[in-house]
């Protein structure tokens, strides 16, 4: 490699800083309430600043993908990550209960390992190591040449773009990697080429691009909304090119600029690098220690009732300096005890490694247990949202026919209670078992219910008939379910909102006019997003996430696995789904009480 080490400065703090600047922004989009107007003004740099300087300091190992793996993929990022990832799964209850209950400590590690595979963080590590593997490649390919690496990356950063779909919830998903990957070669490009090191950065630099920055998201907030500018902005969703991109390089060239030239003698600058270098621990522990801040906050404001307490005004500088101050207590123990977490933001020389005597093992071991993991989740041997799903202490099933006949008193001795049964399908369909399981559900304390399977092909009044004659009414029965999912080509052909909409809203009034009750919605991610969000906001959702949680939202149920095995029933499915009421069970109690009678 051609590497220019006598342009860049053995260590170059406008790191520090950009990274300081960054994890500052990071709370504030963590802050409860924050306004849009407030968020749409610093996310377009939140994140890919991030990816920009994980590129610049990327180091070459040679192109050998053993030694890639072994040290980019499993010392720099993997252990880092885990370990400061075990770090935010402990609470004052947790470390209370590991002391007096010595035993839970296994218990406690299985939580914290699976909740590192299944959670967002496991999407931000896929983010990272799509963008590293991607690197690898092309960088390979092009022979460490700067203009075909971002040509490149401009390609990949294009598919990004064709498959975001509109309102996407969850920011770490494929389609952002697909477009941070243009960040990380971009990062890496500017220490190639120098143009950082070489640029003579003014404080008017810092100002120019801070002004283009700030002209530009109210341009796009006056012309899109400001809703509409924060979601394209500040879940990196990228939703428009022509909104995203001027915003990004605007965004990321004033974090640059504006980290080159503050005073780095000055001591609130120090403390802004100080927190840039132990960038990883913010990003990781920043959120739990603002949820402590808040939690704070909000028995001050029981106690006392000042209602500037509540103010977000208030909230922003006071949460900002509390979490940024006592996030610093964890940074100066890693200090002492585990430099390796902290950045140290050096410029990589760029030497090929001898491959450790174990990497080969690793290289080995690492995707037999991934396979070994995703086989025994596909045999339900392992139930990865389990662990987030016992926190809730109401949980049923959901059956239909596949299960055969079902002996309702052994499920109900294994904790199930309450149960939705299929019913009906479309305009014509009745579940074979539904009229047997209707009537001997009835004679154990499960609360039940029934569920239509929803047609695209349907009128919504003709299947509010068709449910009608096949349900019949029952004064402590939970309220009917209409299953919104895609099947057959729908998924990829989805029918346009206009069209689905005025017939679900059909079905819907009808059904609830005639049992008394308002019916609940069980979606998927992609049929809630198409069909549901912001248009059924007041009605309760029944929400299916097999993998990982569900998103924030007002859910009433979650469907939180379909490979569950219990005794009591017999049929051609040897599964069956489990479901958990997201509430207490004072909360249960009181929505089974007021149901409203037919």
């Amino acid at each position: 490699m051609n590497t220019n080490v006598d342009t860049v400065k053995n260590r170059e703090t406008w790191c520090d800083a950009a990274r300081g600047i960054c994890s500052l922004t990071v709370i504030l989009a963590h802050i409860p309430a924050v306004p849009d107007a407030v968020v749409m003004y610093f996310s377009p740099f939140t994140v890919p600043c991030f990816f920009i300087l994980a590129g610049y300091f990327t180091k070459n190992y040679g192109g050998s993908i053993p030694d890639f793996l072994y040290n980019k993929v499993l010392r720099e990022l993997l252990l880092k990550l885990m370990f400061c990832f075990s770090l935010t799964t402990l609470s004052l209850q947790i470390i209370a209960g590991l002391l007096l209950h010595p035993s839970t400590i296994p218990e406690w590690l299985y939580d914290t390992s699976m909740s590192f595979l299944v959670k967002p963080t496991a999407y931000f590590f896929s983010v990272l190591l799509l963008c590293s593997l991607y690197f690898m490649i092309v960088n390979k390919l092009c022979r460490d040449k700067p203009l075909p690496m971002m040509l490149a990356g401009v390609a990949l950063m294009a598919v990004g773009f064709l498959l975001v779909r509109e309102r996407i919830m969850r920011p770490w998903n494929w389609d952002t990697a697909l477009v941070c990957v243009i960040f990380y070669i971009a990062g890496y490009c500017a220490r190639q080429t120098g143009i950082i090191a070489k640029f003579k950065f003014r404080p008017e630099h810092a100002i120019l691009s801070g002004c283009a920055f700030f002209a530009l998201v109210t341009v796009f907030a006056c012309t899109l909304g400001v809703t509409n500018a924060r979601i394209i902005v500040a879940n990196n969703t990228f939703l428009s090119p022509l909104v995203s991109v001027p915003l990004l390089i605007a965004g990321n060239g004033f974090v640059i600029a504006l980290g080159n030239v503050l005073p780095k003698e000055n001591r609130p600058v120090r403390l802004l690098m100080y927190i840039g270098r132990h960038s990883m621990l913010y990003f990781m522990i920043g959120g739990p220690v603002l949820a402590y801040v808040n939690y704070f906050n909000t028995l001050l404001f029981e106690a006392v009732h000042w209602r500037f307490l509540e103010s977000i005004y208030f909230k922003i500088p006071v949460y900002i300096v509390l979490t940024a101050g006592l996030t610093l207590i964890p940074a100066y123990l890693s200090d002492r005890f585990c430099p390796a977490l902290n950045g140290r933001f050096r410029l990589p020389k760029d030497l090929v490694r001898r491959r450790p005597k174990t990497c080969m093992a690793v290289c080995v071991v690492l995707p037999l247990i991934g396979a070994c993991f995703v086989i025994a989740a596909l045999k339900g041997m392992i139930i990865p949202n389990k662990i987030y799903a016992r926190h809730y202490s109401v949980q049923g099933v959901d059956v239909s026919s596949y299960q055969g006949e079902i002996n309702w008193k052994t499920l109900e001795s294994q904790g199930v209670r309450f149960a939705f049964i299929k019913a009906t399908e479309g305009s014509g369909h009745v579940d074979s078992r539904f009229a047997e399981n209707w009537r001997a559900v009835s004679g154990t304390d499960i609360a039940a219910g029934a569920y239509h399977f929803f047609s695209f092909e349907s009128s919504g009044r003709t299947q509010a008939q068709h449910f009608i004659a096949t349900v019949p009414v029952r004064d402590n029965s939970l309220p009917p379910v209409i299953d919104l999912e895609y099947y057959g080509d729908h998924e990829r052909h989805p029918l346009p909102a206009d069209l689905i909409v005025p017939e679900l809203q059909c079905l819907l009034d009808t059904l609830e006019k005639h049992y008394g009750k308002r019916p609940i919605i069980y979606v998927t991610e992609p049929s809630y997003l198409q069909y549901v969000y912001s248009y059924f906001d007041d009605y309760p959702i029944w929400f299916r996430n097999v993998v990982t949680d569900p998103p924030e939202g007002n859910w009433l149920f979650w469907q939180y696995t379909n490979r569950a095995k219990l005794e009591g029933y017999r049929g051609k499915e040897s599964f069956i789904d489990m479901n958990a009421f997201l509430g207490s069970e004072e909360e249960w109690r009181a929505f089974i009480h007021n149901q409203p009678a037919p």
